[in-house]
């Protein structure tokens, strides 16, 4: 039993002490998962506002330039080889390449106009249109491939795939929603109408936008951003760690004086358990006259002073019971018990007190209970605990009632009566130590009776529960299961 309990104690010792290094690891975790989660959100959200405001940008470069081309040049244009050498397709391929250059990240600048099939347009012209075979071979192998040759003024192209140039940039200027990225680089497409006098569309120009590093712009925005949240987590952390620490140092500090106090609470109790049996004994004898016959007067003083001992002993007692208790080693001493027999010594002691009181006090008991092996002391602690703080907190004219069930082998009875009660924000503490309810200071206790009564239930394997609100009295509940003498012989 006692290696059992050491073993506990370390165990409980150790799980103390590996839990502030798990909390300072979870304080670590989460922040670094918080800083990834902050990271990510701010990343993506940097890319959106960076995106935004390119698209703003190219919106408003192709708007304006939609704004300079003649609508006669480009309804000039018929859509077949023999618009090469045409005055107008020179125009509109000079103003493209003009586009251009103007700015060096556009790659591509066009133009297009709708066909018969909505999901089809025509290529008009882009700023490349017009240059030679030479010019086109940009990697200078002598020939002009696929990636390199310009589209021919009625090419067709399939925008099934590009909602925004299909469905919107025929009646408004319009970014893509989506960047297109290769291996090279980051590419947005921007789009405006050009109107005839009547407001029709007669064509769009579109450019084509190189964003290079659009990564490190990215970065680059993001990187103050992130210096603040890993300053604030860092911050945060630090914080963390030192309430982790001085929340455990607190926690160390009370198990200690928690330690300190039980041992001194035994220590004393066991001190105090030899004088008052002494006294005890010393005044038996008088009142036995053992060292000579007392007068009415000695004798009436010396029946007080037992009095006064039979409650010092009571008191020394309770306090070993919650030394007991708080330390795990509630003896059990089972003994052939008639329940019968039992209550009506409990009953003995209890009704003259709540006639005293003036408290009604009625009894619902079985006509018969059985011999069960239980530990008489704990079984008389428990009920009279209960049954003494029903009558002594309930006020003139209350009621005080004990029901008596035994089914299927646990025997369970309840004390209820119309007291004061307990406040409902106080209940969590009923069954603690020292514990006294803020409604009933007035009345005379030391706190130790329900921790004891408790504790004597469950060491005999039972249960204790309550019912209770502030002025509306309390119900105490108490199942132990029984044990009969044959089995408690096996």
């Amino acid at each position: 039993m006692v290696n059992t309990e050491k073993q506990t104690q370390e165990s409980s010792g150790l799980v103390a002490d590996i839990m502030p290094h798990f909390r300072v690891v979870a304080v670590v975790v989460s922040c670094a998962l918080l800083a990834a989660g902050i990271t990510y959100i701010l990343y993506n959200y940097t890319q959106v506002l960076l995106k935004e405001r390119m698209q703003e940008r190219l919106v408003a470069i192709v708007s304006t330039a939609a704004r300079t081309f003649e609508v006669s040049d480009i309804q000039a244009i018929e859509g077949n080889e023999l618009d090469i050498g045409k005055p107008e397709l020179e125009r509109i391929v000079g103003q493209l390449g003009a586009m251009r250059e103007a700015n060096p990240d556009i790659t591509y600048a066009y133009m297009m106009r709708r066909t018969d099939d909505p999901n089809v347009v025509a290529f008009v012209a882009d700023a490349d249109s017009l240059l030679s075979a030479e010019e086109l071979d940009i990697n200078d192998d002598g020939e002009v491939d696929d990636t390199e040759v310009a589209p021919l003024p009625g090419d067709l192209f399939d925008v099934n795939e590009y909602p925004t140039l299909n469905y919107e940039a025929f009646y408004h200027p319009v970014a893509a929603n989506e960047l297109e990225e290769d291996q090279w680089s980051v590419q947005l497409s921007a789009y405006a109408p050009i109107f005839d006098s009547a407001g029709d569309t007669v064509a769009i120009v579109g450019i084509d936008v190189t964003i290079e590093n659009f990564k490190q712009r990215t970065q680059t925005m993001l990187l103050p951003f992130l210096l603040f949240i890993f300053f604030l987590i860092a911050l945060l952390t630090l914080l963390t760690l030192l309430l982790i620490r001085f929340y455990g140092e607190r926690v160390r500090a009370m198990r200690e004086i928690d330690r300190q106090k039980d041992e001194l609470l035994s220590i004393v109790s066991h001190q105090l358990a030899t004088p008052v049996s002494s006294a005890k004994w010393y005044l038996e004898m008088l009142q036995d006259g053992d060292v000579g016959k007392l007068t009415p007067k000695q004798g009436e003083h010396v029946h007080s002073i037992q009095g006064i001992a039979e409650n010092l002993t009571d008191l020394v007692s309770m306090i070993l019971d919650v030394s007991r208790v708080q330390l795990g080693r509630m003896q059990v001493d089972r003994e052939a018990l008639d329940l019968s027999e039992f209550f009506k010594e409990i009953l003995t002691v209890i009704e003259p007190k709540a006639e005293e009181k003036k408290v009604k006090f009625s009894v619902s008991l079985p006509e018969k209970l059985p011999v069960a092996m239980l530990d008489r002391r704990l079984m008389r602690m428990t009920l009279e605990n209960l049954l003494s703080n029903a009558v002594k907190y309930t006020p003139e004219k209350g009621s005080v009632e004990l029901r008596v069930t035994v089914k299927d082998d646990v025997l369970e009875y309840i004390v209820k009566d119309t007291g004061c009660g307990i406040p409902k924000a106080e209940q969590k503490k009923m069954f603690t130590k020292l514990f006294r309810a803020s409604n009933v200071l007035n009345v005379s206790g030391n706190g130790f009776g329900l921790f004891v009564a408790k504790g004597a239930v469950e060491a005999q394997g039972g249960s204790i529960s309550f019912v209770s609100a502030g002025g509306e009295g309390t119900t105490f509940t108490v199942a132990i299961p029984l044990i009969t003498p044959k089995e408690g012989q096996k």
